[in-house]
């Protein structure tokens, strides 16, 4: 597989900037200037950076048969939002939409 084209594939179909990727990950602009432009393979934990902005895990970046679930900025902030909460509120919440009427677990 080809780390650097995948990722391309992916900042270039949600209409990122490599510019706005490095902003959004919190890896330097110039780190990431050299990997799209030389292909400079990125650290493991840089990609896993880059995947989490891009809205995929690590698993769904390097699985070929799967495409990669695409989250909306919304579903990106909400994912966000509940990593930021502690153990017990993250099992509440988990709860309750899981008694919403229509999803299914």
């Amino acid at each position: 597989m080809d780390v650097i084209a995948r990722l391309n594939i992916l900042r270039l179909e949600r209409n990122m900037s490599v510019y706005r990727l490095a902003e959004l990950s919190g890896i330097n602009q110039s780190t990431l200037a050299n990997t799209f432009s030389r292909g400079t393979m990125p650290s493991i934990k840089h990609l896993e950076m880059m995947c989490e902005t891009l809205g995929v895990s690590l698993s769904q970046f390097f699985a070929d048969d799967e495409a990669p679930m695409q989250l909306t900025r919304n579903e990106m902030k909400l994912v966000e939002n509940f990593r930021k909460l502690p153990e017990p509120l993250k099992r509440s919440v988990a709860e309750i939409v899981n008694t919403i009427p229509g999803i299914r677990n």
